[in-house]
């Protein structure tokens, strides 16, 4: 296996400042249901955005693991602003997998300058599975025009930039098609047990039959333009903060049309992964808000026998599972970010152009670009699939645990709102829910019993009466 040098050390002396100050609002904001524009617009501007742009692009050159373990950090002290990044971090792999060099540059060094983006990657809550009803149009006189409704529109609100999937009407141009499109008969066929090939991690392209529909892109969308509505319509439990409503698009501008990622390429990891960083990081916050009112209780029930909680064996000693659950989770994270770095590595020695270089590389962080069809790269994104997934299936179960039996420590008083201690519990639920386990454990253990190759997910839709 391929070792990446880790860059974490001098990364997280950089970013600690910042995610300290972002730390001291967090209860206020949760407590007022105040979005937390101030709170990204800093990390912003101390150049978080760049976090995994290569070095020679202007970037901190962050490896797969550094960027997970610093997103845990940030969602240990603010779950709802680490989702933000989160979508911001998952528009850089997107663009980082576009064939076109010039395309790259020009995005990489927009990120550089400081420009953010959200995503809009999910159509709305009654679409089918496998559909897709936004649309881009071309006018006559060349303008790209969006249309639709997008839900589940994390980070958006935010941002200088969303991402949509959308597909492409007719009125587009053939040239325009050819730079985003595959290439041969307009149908490819995926290549993990019938998987769509070049879709998304949260929004399938794919048809019923296993094949990709040859009309579907990607669209960079100024999110602050005449024509396009923002909601902050999101009424879930958890997660309150994140901007995850509705977008919708009344033939707005589109700045620019970007290829899907390879759907057995990293950016679906990439995807699932840093869920399971917010997850982990969510953890580390619930085990330390317990472990310090543990500290603090003075109060103890007659049947306790009389000790203080921090001399109570019992609690200390559920203290010590759930500190071995969360240490145990966050190294899930980090071995899937080691096996996608490793596979990143391999993929990088693409084949040669004439200039000498790996195929469009700024550099070896390239996310999907130079991947051969098989061998060593092929086997390499597979382990690293099988990494991710066994940590979707065990890091929500030990998150939620610890969110849940930490209250075991405490008394009564925890459940107070001005603790907000529940809100580590709704926050990881609600994460959790994105993508249930049991789909990824059972996707594990036909590889394991069967050999089956497991699939990324895709889109959760409407699927048809029986």
């Amino acid at each position: 296996m391929t070792a990446v040098p880790s860059r974490y050390t001098a990364l997280s002396a950089r970013f600690a400042p910042a995610f300290a100050e972002v730390a001291q609002g967090e209860l206020p904001r949760e407590a007022g249901r105040h979005l937390p524009f101030a709170a990204f617009e800093q990390l912003r501007e101390q150049g978080l955005g760049s976090l995994s742009v290569p070095e020679s692009a202007g970037g901190a050159e962050a490896s797969q693991e550094d960027a997970f373990r610093l997103l845990m950090d940030l969602a240990a002290v603010d779950a709802n602003t680490a989702h933000l990044l989160r979508s911001h971090l998952s528009f850089v792999q997107h663009v980082l997998a576009q064939p076109d060099r010039a395309v790259r540059d020009r995005w990489l060094r927009r990120v550089v300058e400081g420009e953010v983006a959200g995503s809009a990657l999910s159509e709305g809550r009654d679409a089918p599975l496998g559909g897709l009803g936004t649309t881009v149009t071309q006018d006559e006189a060349g303008q790209l025009l969006i249309s639709g409704r997008k839900y589940y529109t994390t980070g958006s609100i935010f941002s200088t930039w969303s991402l949509a999937t959308v597909r492409l009407d007719r009125s587009v141009s053939r040239a325009r098609r050819r730079k985003v499109l595959p290439c041969g008969t307009g149908v490819q066929r995926g290549t993990s047990g019938g998987t769509p090939a070049g879709t998304t991690p949260a929004a399938s392209s794919g048809a019923r039959d296993g094949s990709q529909r040859a009309d579907v892109a990607l669209a960079v969308v100024r999110v602050r333009q005449p024509r396009i509505t923002v909601k902050d319509d999101w009424d879930g439990f958890g997660q309150r903060l994140t901007g995850t409503g509705t977008m919708e698009f009344h033939g707005a501008g589109v700045e620019e049309l970007l290829a899907l990622p390879s759907a057995d390429g990293p950016v679906p990891l990439h995807h699932e992964s840093t869920l399971m960083a917010l997850l982990a990081g969510i953890g580390r916050a619930a085990l330390r808000d317990g472990v310090e009112q543990t500290r603090r209780r003075r109060r103890s029930p007659n049947t306790g026998g009389g000790l203080t909680p921090r001399e109570d064996d019992q609690l200390l000693g559920i203290i010590g599972e759930l500190s071995a659950q969360q240490a145990t989770a966050e190294e899930l994270v980090r071995a899937a970010g080691r096996d996608l770095d490793a596979a990143l590595a391999l993929a990088a020695v693409g084949p040669e152009q004439p200039d000498g270089k790996p195929d469009g590389a700024p550099d070896r962080r390239v996310a999907g670009v130079g991947m051969d069809d098989g061998g060593a790269t092929a086997e390499a994104m597979h382990r690293a699939a099988l990494t991710a997934h066994r940590a979707h299936v065990m890091v929500p179960k030990l998150v939620l645990d610890t969110c849940t039996r930490i209250f075991d420590t405490l008394g009564a008083s925890a459940t107070s709102t001005d603790l907000q201690l529940d809100r580590h519990w709704r926050n990881a639920r609600t994460i959790a829910s994105h993508d249930p386990a049991v789909f990824m454990a059972r996707m594990v253990g036909d590889w394991e019993v069967n050999g089956t190759r497991t699939v990324p997910y895709l889109q959760t839709g409407v699927t048809d009466e029986i």
